[in-house]
């Protein structure tokens, strides 16, 4: 008998609200400015005696950086908070997220944040990004990604191998979700890691991605398949990590229909 975890299920990241990341963002940023400055300041008196335009050629190339990475953070904020898309060029979003995510994890320890709490406020700013920029895709363009930890434990079938070796016995949620794909005609894969997960994208090449998961392999694979938009669904786990998880089937099928509507 599997012993039974009394803390609540981890819930959808989107519930957790964006305001955790985008408060982190905005430090790292400010935190990384300060960094620059001091950074100048100590090497500047150096660099004008290689050349006289070698200390303006790093000058600018700082600027630059600057100028990027706080320009992607106000369009990342600006299209999280309303949905709509402001993310012009998209790279900005990579860019910007690539750079400030391992600072905000960083922070997130020295204030005591959990780093699935921080993962979790991501998973809701991707979300909102991904609303913002949807566009109508067909079905079969649609990919939807499983962890295997999702399968019952002790089920002696490989659905990871091929998902249509379910036995369709209702002992956990595999079968409804095959069901829920069928319905749709929209694809579905199971990994059981990221090695596999990114095989399995390569493979597919699908459009776009509806991907349930916990909160360090979504925040991973949601960053390693860029530019392929992801919809993020945090797993449930009522038994811990890695065994027996759940999902709200309601938000698969919610993010199946923002993905087949396109913008509204």
């Amino acid at each position: 008998m599997q012993k039974i975890n009394n803390k609540p299920p981890i819930a959808n990241g989107e519930n957790k609200g964006k305001g955790i990341f985008l408060l982190l963002s905005i430090l790292s940023l400010l935190l990384l400015v300060f960094l620059m400055f001091g950074l100048w300041y100590l090497i500047a008196p150096r660099l004008g005696s290689f050349h006289p335009y070698f200390s303006l050629a790093v000058k600018v190339f700082l600027g630059l950086c600057l100028i990027t990475i706080s320009g992607g953070l106000f369009l990342i904020v600006l299209s999280a908070l309303t949905e709509r898309d402001f993310l012009f060029p998209h790279g900005e979003k990579q860019i910007t997220l690539t750079v400030l995510f391992p600072i905000n994890l960083i922070l997130g320890r020295f204030f005591g944040l959990p780093k699935d709490q921080i993962r979790q406020s991501f998973v809701a700013v991707n979300n909102s990004l991904f609303k913002a920029t949807r566009k109508r895709i067909s079905p079969e363009r649609i990919l939807i990604l499983l962890s295997h930890c999702l399968q019952d434990y002790d089920c002696p079938q490989k659905v990871t191998a091929d998902y249509r070796n379910c036995r369709m016995c209702g002992k956990c949620q595999i079968c409804q979700i095959i069901e829920l794909g069928d319905n749709y005609s929209t694809p579905l894969s199971i990994a059981t890691g990221g090695t596999l997960a990114r095989k399995v994208v390569v493979e597919r090449k699908p459009t776009v991605i509806v991907a349930v998961a916990c909160e360090r392999d979504l925040t991973a694979g949601i960053q390693d398949v860029y530019p392929i938009p992801v919809y993020g669904i945090l797993n449930q786990r009522p038994f811990g990590p890695c065994i027996n998880t759940k999902v709200d089937l309601k938000e698969i099928e919610k993010a199946i229909g923002l993905i087949l509507n396109g913008r509204q």
